[in-house]
């Protein structure tokens, strides 16, 4: 067999089984994102709290107020202040990430391919990003979510504990990156290929007790349990 052949024959061989294994992720996402965990929402809570969850196709983060009777996230995240234009942040967004990919890559177009291959194998360090907002409206990619008081709480515990103790008297520190508002704190957590930045949105949804999916390692698997913009969820019988 000539030597042409033979990598030829090798190189369809690998495109094949790289096709392949992006479509079983795939199949599996939409699965495992299709099976619930959480609790239905039966009735509108006395004590709502709105948040919401916003996407920009690929990356999926949770918007909370700054502050209300259960956290003021000035007390424990010393970026919360005003917005760059000066504004009065009302909002934050909080996401997880793989720390070389959120400080050192604008876009996906820009990853080193030794970044892409060393997350997919072995994983990086988790970062929780943190981005100021100033009374953000709800569109197609952020949308609005009214969830009990009980929830919120859990939510923020969840959240909290993404973020290391820090010692009597010590000040949290963050880093900044040159492409983004965000700012970037470490976290305990890492990265992998299975606690990716929308399976951490997702386990964080479902640690406060909120319906969503079970496996949701893209984007549109946790977006799709998030009522759109002037729709209304159905009630649950």
């Amino acid at each position: 067999m000539p030597k042409s052949s033979f990598w030829w024959k090798a190189v369809r061989r690998t495109f094949a089984a790289i096709l392949a294994i992006i479509a079983i992720a795939g199949l599996a996402g939409w699965i495992g994102s299709s099976i619930p965990r959480g609790d239905p929402l039966l009735d509108a809570p006395a004590d709502p709290v709105e948040i919401m969850i916003a996407t920009n196709g690929v990356h999926t983060e949770i918007v909370v107020p700054v502050v209300n009777s259960t956290r003021d996230w000035r007390e424990i995240l010393p970026s919360v202040s005003k917005t760059a234009s000066g504004d009065v942040t009302t909002h934050i967004a909080i996401g997880f990430g793989e720390r070389d990919v959120f400080i050192n890559t604008p876009t996906f177009y820009d990853m080193r391919l030794s970044t892409a291959l060393r997350v997919a194998t072995t994983g990086g360090e988790g970062m929780i990003r943190v981005i100021n907002l100033t009374n953000p409206g709800a569109h197609q990619n952020r949308r609005k979510l009214t969830i009990s008081r009980e929830q919120y709480a859990r939510l923020v515990n969840a959240l909290e504990d993404d973020l290391p103790p820090l010692a009597a008297g010590e000040a949290r520190t963050f880093e900044t990156s040159t492409y983004d508002r965000g700012r970037y704190y470490a976290s305990p957590q890492r990265y992998t290929l299975i606690t990716t930045c929308n399976q951490w949105t997702s386990d964080r949804l479902a640690n406060a007790g909120i319906r969503t999916g079970w496996l949701t390692p893209f984007s549109g698997g946790v977006m799709k349990w998030v009522p759109k913009p002037n729709a209304v969820r159905k009630v649950e019988p």
